[in-house]
């Protein structure tokens, strides 16, 4: 009877086993850039299950979604969803490729190549003796600082500044981490762990329809209210390296020693063909 009685249980987990549903797995587009690519496409963490898409670092490229992707510093990517129209709506996630339900990528503008040289009149300028990342957010895209533009000790850095013809006319964010930062810490950060959004500095680049560029510099209000020292960090201002730089009053744009030259951070106005550097020191 112990015998019958274990057969008629093993028959019975089996037939539960086979009327269980089975989970059908999503197909995914792979990264199609390789490194050092002519397309001046570069590799976000590529090494997590992104593997090399400008997306969260745990997150696919799945079928039916949209597939951001980093360009290198001074490129912006000229890719995105053609009928994304909102800043916060539909669409505002849609930056990159279309991964189809085929697992196959979709380029929506094949007149445009994936990355394009931006206003090309703005860099850091660092001066310290350790490297610094600036962080760009994906937009369109999910917002995160995942863009890195790292200046080297004693080195320089091309920013991404886009043109006013960039979608929506939206201008770059970068958040500018601690110095002896690298590209790994362009991530999400938190109160305990001041990297990525809760950086010392946010920098602001873009250009308008009026034809200037506008640039800015302030405190990351996060990392100030999780009660990191702004006094004890470095030192950024803004210098004009060639035309005409307008600077807010006090002709100056500097934020230092915890204080910015105007309350809560500085716009710098690049007319025309002005260019201009952030200098770190």
């Amino acid at each position: 009877m112990k015998c019958v009685s274990a057969i008629a249980a093993a028959i019975a987990t089996a037939l539960t086993a086979s009327a269980a549903p089975v989970q059908r797995q999503l197909a995914t587009c792979a990264f199609p850039f390789a490194a050092n690519n002519t397309d001046q496409v570069v590799a976000v963490t590529p090494e997590s299950s992104n593997a090399g898409w400008a997306m969260s670092p745990d997150q696919l490229c799945t079928a039916g979604s949209w597939c951001p992707y980093a360009c290198e510093p001074g490129y912006y990517s000229a890719q995105w969803d053609p009928s994304a129209a909102l800043y916060n709506g539909p669409g505002s996630m849609n930056g990159g490729l279309f991964c189809d339900g085929n697992g196959q990528l979709t380029k929506p503008f094949n007149d445009r190549p994936y990355c394009v040289k931006g206003m090309d009149n703005a860099r850091i300028e660092n001066t310290l003796g350790e490297s610094v990342s600036a962080c760009q957010t994906i937009y369109p895209g999910n917002e995160a600082m995942l863009i890195p533009s790292v200046a080297q000790a004693n080195g320089n850095v091309s920013l991404n500044v886009v043109p006013s013809t960039y979608w929506l006319g939206t201008s770059s964010q970068f958040y500018v981490n601690l110095a002896g930062s690298n590209a790994t810490q362009c991530i999400w950060g938190n109160a305990d762990k001041p990297v990525g959004n809760w950086a010392p500095y946010i920098f602001g680049a873009g250009q308008a329809k009026d034809g200037n560029t506008y640039i800015s510099v302030q405190y990351n209000p996060l990392y100030k209210e999780s009660g990191f020292s702004v006094q004890t960090t470095y030192n950024v201002r803004i210098e004009c390296e060639s035309g005409f730089c307008n600077f807010p009053t006090g002709g100056q744009c500097k934020c230092e020693k915890g204080v910015c030259s105007i309350e809560n951070g500085c716009t710098v106005t690049l007319v025309g063909d002005a260019k201009a550097k952030y200098v770190i020191y």
